[in-house]
């Protein structure tokens, strides 16, 4: 899956909010091993699903593919994680807004939809969260 159209997005529509870093995976890598500035946000693929034929004998199918946005937010005052997840709080809902209900492939018509979120981590006082998105496409 090619997550490039998808860090447009985020750069495009999230500019002036605060966002030091929206990259991809191999970013995200260089973070992990890193102390990545923040608030940060990562795009990576993370599978995909193929569906049914659509009509018998006929060679039209569709893939559910998924993709994370990795955030990371901190607050070095707040070593309980208090004030870091107030930030998530909001860049979630800035992530989800600009995703949910857009529709990267005009053509398949087939808009993003929001999957769920969970905590990867929380260390020296960088909070670690990735949502799950999917949109539908031609295989």
């Amino acid at each position: 899956m090619d997550v490039s159209p998808i860090i447009t997005r985020l750069r495009t529509t999230l500019a002036g909010q605060g966002f030091v870093t929206i990259a991809g995976a191999a970013d995200l890598d260089a973070a992990i091993e890193g102390a990545p500035a923040t608030p940060a946000a990562y795009v990576l693929p993370l599978g995909e699903q193929a569906q049914p034929h659509d009509l018998a004998g006929q060679p039209h199918q569709r893939l559910a593919q998924a993709f994370g946005v990795v955030l990371v937010v901190s607050n070095v005052r707040d070593a309980t994680g208090s004030a870091a997840a107030t930030d998530l709080s909001v860049r979630r809902m800035a992530v989800r807004t600009a995703l949910r209900g857009w529709v990267p492939v005009p053509a398949n018509g087939e808009a993003v939809a929001y999957l769920g979120g969970r905590l990867l981590q929380f260390r020296d006082a960088r909070l670690w969260w990735t949502d799950e998105f999917q949109v539908m496409t031609d295989a």
